[in-house]
């Protein structure tokens, strides 16, 4: 078997070294008096430039390098001295500035004004930097659930009994957005339908939201975006963090992160994760569990050391999920819902998956301004499903490996990066009384070259990779940014994008149903061009900071696989699309500080998404044309208290054709309007924190959720038809520790 090569493999990844970021410098932002506090908001910049970001609630900072060397680093903040500190080279370690007062004081206290979400001003794509604030303010705890008071990414339930949700982005499926560790590829193959729920939130440090084509050394699938999950630094995490969550409906969860210094440039950091739900709720009486019974165990180890010379990563993780749903035990004795005896209707859900992932980045001794870039990633993923009679299984082993190039050009304002990649993907999958195996390799080469001269900046790059099994495929990119002033940008980008699909793990959800399953002719490899402006401005106005961002963006398909619901109600079918589909979408933002405690967020968009169905030009289903969210997050002055009330409006999507079913199985042409509301209370006494909150506080629910309940082994049954939430209103709440590093006097 072709990826019977273990040994070779594991030999391969203990021999090899991780690849470091060396794109980036953090530090921290002190007092310099006796009490040596952090101080949250602080200015880092480098001078004669507009790089520059604010420190966060630990007076932490991550910081992109200048454009050449040397260069002088500043840090400033109300009522202290500036401090600079000026470097030949990129620093190897974390910088420290330690800000004396101007005048003695007495006590203060100081707040934090940075963002939750962030819109990125310095970068080529138009971006959102969700940083932890913002993830702190979800229920708890997987990726799944980071996103719920963010409007770029849309949160779905996939299906009535499996428990799994579904993103979109730019009004697609989020299998067309690129999810990466750290510029690894992460998310995709048979993760791809419940990956975001096998990694907890409190792992990540940062989630970079790019819109639009991704650039040509980040990989080919960033087709309508890329979710890039920035994780915890081992060298700057306390000691030890611990997070206990519990809600209404029986869920609890907890997560462990230990630290540890290995040397005078090195850490370690161990991350530790457990779920466990074993209720049978049914909250629309309709004989099946809203959500499986689940047992979830997530483990992972990071080890990092900086030198002058570079930086190395080294990771590993382990998963295993296993979700039990299906009728309820109730159910099974209710004449209205009872199926014969000895034979219910089950759902049962496992995932194994082993990921070993690693960077090493090396800067050029006499030449600082060149540096190389190694990285590579293998993974092992077990899944198995099944749904009442219907029964899948699937392995994955893939290996992904990549070397990057990067060094100034000309005066030190351009800059070329190259390199060469290649991924290897191994799928074994089975489904009721068939198998299908695909082995894949693909070599790939890639360059890019960005050009800056003043306020404009230009980005062009270009991939060309060769795929053992669908055939060559060439990737060129471009992206413009224009600085009208400081803080106004208008940015321009286009690019072809490709992806590899798995049809059936990646539609999972329609496997809670009675449909057939129809392949029609050979599937092929999904591409597709998209098209990109945006502009973003911050201004001051009424005393006020604000960002304004509009964001236009259309994604048209040369080649895609069309998951038919529409042909009939109890078929589902595969072909290659043979017409037109697109998606377009206008994004709107608006983020404002009311006053020094409450920062307001509003958020509109708008899709048209479209595809060839048959030889009909339809809506895509389950895409609402409209969604609109407001925000309002608090924060005392004293950062003791913070509160957030997120509410969000959904418009109405098209739901497939029912109409050949009987009356009683029919469902209407569209969804409705409906909205939710999410809010949540925290108290900070010291290094602890106490939070309340709540989900869906009005209880908004889609009552239909499955079609013919009672007979799921029929003809009719479906608990793939989903538009709107599953559950009613869940409460919750938990509390985070963290133990401080002792500080030196």
């Amino acid at each position: 078997m072709y990826f019977n090569q273990r040994k070779f493999l594991l030999a391969l990844v203990s021999s090899a070294w991780l690849v470091a970021d060396a794109q980036t410098i953090s530090g921290r932002v002190s007092d310099g008096g006796t009490g040596g506090g952090a101080l949250p908001g602080a200015n880092v910049f480098w001078a004669g430039t507009t790089i520059g970001t604010a420190t966060d609630g630990e007076g932490r900072f991550t910081l992109e390098n200048p454009a050449q060397w040397p260069a002088s680093l500043i840090a400033s903040f109300v009522g202290y001295r500036a401090d600079t500190l000026r470097f030949n080279t990129a620093p190897a370690t974390p910088v420290s500035f330690k800000l004396n007062a101007t005048i003695e004081l007495g006590e203060a206290q100081v707040v934090e004004r940075v963002s939750g979400t962030k819109l990125d001003s310095r970068s080529i794509n138009a971006t959102e930097i969700i940083g932890q604030k913002e993830l702190k303010r979800a229920a708890c705890c997987d990726l799944s659930e980071s996103f719920e008071t963010n409007a770029t990414v849309d949160v779905n339930y996939s299906d009535a009994i499996s428990g799994t949700k579904t993103i979109r982005m730019l009004g697609l499926d989020g299998k067309y957005a690129q999810i990466s560790l750290e510029n690894l590829p992460f998310i995709r193959g048979l993760s791809t339908s419940y990956g975001l729920t096998l990694i907890p939130g409190t792992w990540i440090k940062d989630i970079n939201l790019s819109k639009g084509i991704g650039t040509a050394v980040n990989g080919p699938n960033a087709m309508t975006g890329q979710i890039d999950l920035c994780l915890l630094d081992p060298l700057t995490e306390p000691p030890l963090f611990v997070n206990l969550y519990g809600n209404s409906q029986g869920r609890t969860e907890a997560n462990i992160h230990l630290a540890q210094k290995t040397g005078a440039n090195s850490g370690n950091l161990l991350l530790l994760h457990g779920n466990i739900f074993q209720q049978d709720m049914d909250q629309n009486s309709d004989g099946f569990m809203d959500s499986p019974r689940t047992r979830r165990f997530n483990v992972m180890d990071r080890w990092m050391r900086r030198t002058d010379r570079g930086m190395t990563q080294f990771g590993v993780r382990y998963v295993n999920d296993e979700r039990r749903g299906g009728q309820t035990a109730m159910s099974m004795n209710d004449p209205e819902h009872a199926i014969h005896a000895g034979d219910p209707y089950v759902v049962d859900i496992r995932n194994e998956l082993v990921d070993v992932f690693g960077k090493q980045g090396i800067i050029f001794k006499r030449d600082p301004s060149k540096s190389v870039g190694i990285m590579f990633a293998a993974r092992r993923h077990d899944a198995a499903s099944r749904f009442g009679r219907r029964n899948y299984t699937g392995v994955q082993e893939s290996l992904y490996a990549s070397a990057v190039y990067q060094m100034l050009v000309g005066k030190g304002s351009d800059q070329l990066k190259a390199g060469l990649s290649y991924q290897f993907d191994d799928y074994q999958e089975a489904f009721r009384d068939s198998s299908f195996a695909r082995v894949e390799r693909m070599p790939g080469v890639f360059a890019e070259y960005t050009v800056q001269r003043k306020d404009l900046t230009i980005v062009t790059g270009l991939r060309a990779d060769a795929n053992s099994f669908y055939g060559n495929t060439a990737s060129p990119r471009i992206h413009l940014k224009y600085d009208l002033a400081p803080l106004t940008n208008v940015r321009l980008s286009a690019g072809h994008g490709f992806r590899t699909a798995n049809p059936l793990v990646e539609n999972a959800s329609v496997l809670a149903s009675s449909r057939r399953v129809v392949v029609e002719g050979p599937l092929g490899m999904e591409r597709s061009w998209n098209f990109g402006a945006s502009i973003l401005h911050k201004f001051k106005w009424l005393d006020r900071k604000w960002a304004f961002g509009v964001d236009v963006y259309r994604t048209e398909f040369l080649s895609q696989i069309v998951t038919d619901l529409d042909r009939h109600p109890r078929t589902v079918a595969f072909y290659m699309l043979d017409g037109r589909s697109y998606a377009n979408s206008v994004l709107t933002d608006v983020q404002v500080e009311l006053n020094h405690v409450i920062d307001l967020k509003l958020s509109h968009r708008w899709y048209d998404v479209r595809t060839t169905y048959d030889g009909a030009l339809r809506e895509r289903p389950f895409t609402p044309q409209h969604r609109g969210m407001v925000s309002l997050a608090f924060s005392d002055m004293k950062e003791h208290w913070r509160a957030d009330l997120t509410w969000s409006l959904f418009g109405q999507g098209r739901i497939p054709a029912t109409a050949a079913n009987p009356e009683a199985y029919r469902l209407p042409e569209r969804s409705p309007t409906y909205s939710t509301v999410h809010a949540q209370l925290t108290r900070i006494i010291g290094t602890w924190e106490v939070y309340l909150g709540v989900e869906n506080l009005t209880s908004t629910i889609q009552r239909q959720q499955i079609i013919a309940p009672e007979d799921p082994f029929g003809p009719y049954f479906d608990a793939s038809m989903i538009w709107g939430p599953t559950n009613k209103a869940m409460f919750y709440g938990g509390l985070r520790f963290a133990l401080n590093k002792k500080q030196k006097m």
